[in-house]
């Protein structure tokens, strides 16, 4: 029988959807299929969908991968048929050169054999802010230094405008302190000076290999968690929603249960626990701390800083003491500013610490976000220590232009009370646009994975962990796939605790460590994307 080859559009999902974001591909080309066989699974802002193949025939192109966002319209895969019925989809002569060869990434991250792909127009995509490159960088003058580095330059008896093959990773491009650390690193071993930037290499492998750039690290001494005592089912929940079941939200969401904060439990009492664990673990007493950081969107009181709070309550009245937010990236942007005081000084020992009580304001009646939130905490103990689990550089940005996906508008100097007559009071709620979210989520949490890979000369099977930010067990799924990194890779503790917002990452650290599962040599990328948007990554080696 005589087949021809057909183009098959991303279905249109109606006229206010006019993207969709690909969640997983089923099939590749050389594929033989049938009617009505899954091929790939979709999502829009509305719902989550099957793509079946509208007839038998074999796969012959597919464009993109996981976590793409294609417009409705677009081509999405070509199959060889002889269903006439299809034929005003066929291709017609001569466009067969919008087809090329392209290598797959394979579920082990190795390029697999070649498959065809459609090139296609280029596919929106959310970046990050760029990272900057450990290349060696050519000798240059009028480097403009910071400070603290011409201070540790002049103390090492050098002269700062005589040095021109050095690295500039700070701020504006200037010399840091970590710059010159490095450098100075070189010239002790004897090797030949490049870029400050690029650090020593942690193997035999030289520039090529794998770059922990030890100059800019600090140690993770003990990590430790807190979860409330109040369990709360889906079950519960979907009391309320009588036109939802509970395999829809576990499909929708990767949730099964979240934890509430009961009895009195408060975000600072959990803390408390998730620091005496770290401690615990690091070996450290609580009076040597000279600081805590704390992330939270949610404090238990806006003024004093809970961090204020959580000193008090630990003995430690004396130490610095901060609140930031950053929403579910807050933990990590907490991370980078412990490091940062390290490297410069400002502190040895440093408590990072974040609590969320996000059942107090999560919209129990909104089927956007009833589902997701739960209450945690967890904690890191920082040291200027030279042994330990290594925290390297983490990599901060945003999207301010998405400022608006998710928010609380009440609750601050605009409006500090609910309207007396409740008109607003959604507004003191968390609100979030899923679908937005979503798009946004995939790539950002890829590109977070991607860029660390590239700043620490890794490949994807180098990586032994992923701890994520919770925020869905369908986004980490498409995240992996994207990345060429198996999802079993994946820390994933959504399904009980829900979305703790900064505390995710925190926490799943700490329930991973305590479940013993991580190496020493264990290279583990931290990755999130949080309201602003907000979005982080870097590596830890264990």
């Amino acid at each position: 029988m005589e087949t021809f080859l057909i183009e098959v559009p991303v279905p249109s999902m109606g006229a206010t959807v006019n993207e969709l974001t690909v969640i997983d591909i089923v099939i590749e080309p050389g594929a033989a299929v049938t009617k009505g066989q899954k091929l790939a699974e979709l999502e829009s802002d509305k719902s989550v969908f099957e793509f079946e193949s509208p007839c038998a025939g074999t796969i012959r192109a597919v464009v993109g991968r996981a976590g793409d966002i294609i417009s409705t319209g677009a081509p999405f895969l070509r199959i060889e048929t002889s269903d006439v019925s299809l034929k005003h989809l066929e291709v017609k002569a001569g466009e067969e050169a919008a087809v090329t060869k392209a290598p797959a990434v394979a579920a082990n991250g190795h390029a697999a054999a070649a498959k065809t792909v459609v090139v296609a127009a280029p596919v929106a995509r959310v970046t990050t802010q760029p990272v900057t490159s450990v290349a060696a960088a050519p000798a240059r003058t009028g480097i403009q230094w910071t400070p603290r580095a011409s201070k540790i330059a002049q103390e090492a008896g050098l002269d700062p405008a005589a040095i021109t093959d050095i690295g500039a990773t700070g701020p504006g491009g200037r010399v840091s302190g970590d710059d010159v650390a490095a450098y100075l690193e070189k010239r002790k071993a004897g090797g030949a000076v490049a870029d400050a930037g690029a650090g020593a290499t942690a193997s035999a492998g030289g520039a090529a290999g794998f770059d922990l750039r030890a100059a800019e690290t600090v140690c993770i001494a003990g990590v430790g968690y807190a979860i409330p005592s109040g369990i709360r089912s889906n079950s519960e929940i979907l009391k309320s929603f009588p036109d939802m079941t509970e395999e829809e939200v576990i499909k929708l969401t990767g949730i099964r249960e979240r934890r509430y904060a009961v009895n009195g439990e408060t975000a600072t009492s959990l803390a408390v626990i998730a620091v005496q664990h770290a401690l615990e673990q690091a070996k450290i007493d609580v009076k040597e701390i000279d600081g805590v950081i704390m992330a939270t969107l949610i404090p238990d009181q806006p003024v004093p800083a809970m961090a204020s709070a959580l000193a008090k309550q630990l003995g430690i009245p004396r130490a610095l003491a901060f609140d930031l937010n950053a929403a579910c990236s807050g933990w990590l942007y907490a991370l980078e500013v412990g490091r940062a005081f390290i490297r410069s000084g400002t502190a040895k020992k440093l408590i990072v610490v974040t609590a969320e009580l996000l059942s107090r304001i999560t919209n129990p009646k909104d089927h956007a976000t009833a589902f997701l939130f739960g209450d945690g905490a967890g904690a890191a103990v920082l040291t200027d220590a030279a042994g330990g689990h290594r925290l390297a550089r983490m990599a901060l940005s945003g999207d301010a232009d998405q400022f608006e996906a998710i928010q609380r508008p009440g609750g601050g100097a605009i409006r500090p009370f609910p309207d007396p007559q409740g008109k607003d009071q959604e507004d003191f709620f968390l609100q979030m646009n899923g679908g937005a979210v979503f798009k946004h989520a995939v790539i950002a949490f890829a590109d977070q994975i991607e860029a660390t890979l590239k700043r620490h000369n890794l490949k994807p099977d180098e990586v032994a962990w992923i701890v994520p930010h919770q925020a869905n067990e369908r986004i980490l799924r498409a995240v992996g796939k994207r990345v060429g990194i198996p999802y079993e890779k994946f820390v994933v503790t959504i399904g009980k605790y829900g979305n703790t917002s900064a505390a995710s990452v925190s926490m799943a650290l700490g329930w991973a460590a305590e479940e013993e599962i991580f190496n020493a040599g264990d290279k583990i990328i931290f990755c999130s994307v949080g309201a602003g948007l907000t979005f982080a990554g870097g590596l830890l080696v264990w």
